[in-house]
């Protein structure tokens, strides 16, 4: 009887071992979209001399639309529209942009930690440590964030966004 009791309680634990260590690292991973949404608002950027960007994040569905522009001495020279969803698919959140007179952007970005995340092109997400373009980004508080961009590994941009009041 002895036997068999510890044969049973050995196979219990072997197999409920693995599902509760992969239950407990799903419980743990960042939640995606509920981390998308600290995204929310309108940001402001000095992108070099008399040059400022203005991106808002508006909630739409269970994503954002986003307006991006860059302004220089008060004349719009740059201009873009986005989606951003997450995709439970992937466990990421994706985005769609188009910048007026340039293809389409789609990448894929993940937050690492609730305050921290990294963007590549959707084309490397099978290989994103080969992405010839990254981003990495962190929400220094709930109204600064930092981006990081990065070009073959080398960091050639650093830009410093500020929620705007409302």
């Amino acid at each position: 009887m002895k036997i068999s009791l510890v044969f049973v309680t050995s196979v219990l634990i072997l197999f409920s071992v693995p599902e509760y260590s992969s239950a407990q690292s799903k419980a743990s991973a960042p939640d995606q979209a509920e981390l998308l949404k600290q995204f929310k608002g309108s940001w402001t950027c000095e992108i070099g001399k008399d040059t400022i960007a203005q991106w808002d994040m508006i909630p739409w569905g269970t994503g954002f639309e986003a307006k991006l522009k860059y302004v220089y001495k008060g004349k719009i020279i740059k201009e873009g529209k986005g989606l951003y969803g997450y995709d439970s698919a992937l466990d990421k959140i994706v985005e769609a942009g188009i910048t007026k007179g340039m293809d389409i952007g789609v990448y894929v970005m993940w937050f690492i930690t609730d305050r921290k995340w990294i963007l590549i092109p959707y084309n490397d997400l099978k290989n994103p440590e080969k992405a010839t373009f990254k981003m990495e980004g962190e929400f220094r508080s709930s109204d600064k964030l930092i981006e990081i961009n990065y070009t073959n590994g080398k960091p050639v941009k650093t830009k410093s966004w500020t929620a705007s009041k409302q």
